[in-house]
C-alpha cells in the first residue's frame, strides 16, 4: 500500500516520539494530582498517626491508580509495537463491528458519527482496532472544533480501506501536531503503523482531520514476539 505523505513534514517518526512523550508526561501528571490530593486529605483526616481514607476518597485513589495503570500498560504497548516486540492478531476483522464497539466505548464523548455505510473484513487485530478507532475520534475532537462530534466516512479500494475522521471546518494556517493531541493519538497511531497501515493529518485553527489507511492483506510483515 502507498505511503500517505504529509505535505507538511510533520510525520517523521522523531518528531511523533518526542510529542508521545510530552504527551504522556503531561497526561500522567493527573493521577499524580489526584493521589496527592487524596493523601493530604487523608492527613488531614489521620487519627492516631493513622491515614483515614472515607468511602469517597478511597474511590478517588482506586480511579487514580487505575488511570496510572491504564497509562503505563499504554506506553509499555506503544514501546514494544515500536520495537517490534508485540505479536497482533491478524483476524479477520469485521470494520462495522469494530467501529460499533468503538462508539460503544466511547459511550458518546464524544460522539463519532458514521457517514459511511456497509462494511468489510480485513486482516487487523480488532481489539487494537477498536481502540485505535476511539483513539483518533478522541483525539479529534480534542484538536478539532471540540463540539463532541466527530465525522468518520471510509471507503475501500483494491489494496485497501482508508478511514477519515474529521472535526471542524478546514481554514486557516497548517499546524503540527503535538502533545495536546494527547497520547491516545500516538497510542493509535503506532497502532496502525504495526498493523502495515499508515496515518496522515492534517490540523488547522479549530480544525482535524486523520486519514488512516488499513491493508486488505496480510503485509507479512508486523509485529514479532
Amino acid at each position: 500500500m502507498a505511503t500517505i505523505e504529509n505535505p507538511a513534514n510533520m510525520d517523521d517518526a522523531e518528531h511523533y516520539r518526542r510529542e508521545s512523550l510530552g504527551a504522556f508526561a503531561h497526561e500522567i501528571r493527573t493521577p499524580l494530582t489526584s493521589i496527592k490530593m487524596v493523601m493530604e486529605l487523608a492527613r488531614r483526616q489521620a487519627q492516631d498517626g493513622q491515614l483515614v481514607l472515607d468511602e469517597e476518597l478511597a474511590d478517588m485513589l482506586r480511579t487514580s491508580v487505575e488511570d496510572l495503570q491504564s497509562l503505563a500498560d499504554d506506553l509499555q504497548e506503544t514501546s514494544r509495537l515500536e520495537r517490534g516486540r508485540l505479536t497482533l492478531a491478524t483476524g479477520p476483522c469485521d470494520l462495522g463491528t469494530a467501529i460499533a464497539a468503538a462508539q460503544e466505548l466511547l459511550e458518546g464523548h464524544p460522539e463519532l458519527a458514521v457517514e459511511s455505510e456497509g462494511t468489510v473484513e480485513g486482516p487487523w487485530d480488532a481489539p487494537r482496532l477498536v481502540r485505535a478507532i476511539a483513539g483518533f475520534t478522541q483525539s479529534a475532537n480534542r484538536l478539532g472544533d471540540g463540539s463532541g462530534l466527530v465525522g468518520l466516512e471510509w471507503e475501500a479500494g483494491s489494496e485497501g480501506i482508508v478511514l477519515k475522521f474529521r472535526s471542524g471546518e478546514p481554514g486557516g494556517d497548517p499546524r503540527a501536531i503535538g502533545a495536546d493531541a494527547g497520547f491516545s493519538f500516538f497510542r493509535s497511531r503506532q497502532l496502525v503503523l504495526a498493523m502495515g497501515g499508515s496515518v496522515h493529518s492534517a490540523r488547522a485553527e479549530r480544525y482535524a482531520a486523520f486519514t488512516v489507511a488499513l491493508p486488505l492483506q496480510a503485509t507479512g510483515g508486523g509485529a514479532r514476539g
